[in-house]
């Protein structure tokens, strides 16, 4: 199965302020690339598991 672009965007919460911040993620389907995001979120971006409030992904329409 081909893998499609997707936009995903992380809602954190950093010294009692909400932030977000979204990055495109290639993926096989949209689970998959809020689980990317989400590990993104964690491991390169170092944010708490417990400040994490959301991550959503949608299909990027530009690239199919």
């Amino acid at each position: 199965m081909k893998s499609k672009t997707y936009v995903a965007t992380v809602t954190y919460r950093d010294d009692g302020v909400y932030q977000s911040f979204a990055l495109e993620v290639a993926a096989k389907n949209k689970i998959q690339a809020r689980i990317i995001a989400y590990s993104h979120a964690l491991f390169e971006k170092s944010i708490g598991i417990r400040s994490i409030y959301s991550v959503s992904a949608f299909k990027h329409k530009a690239r199919r």
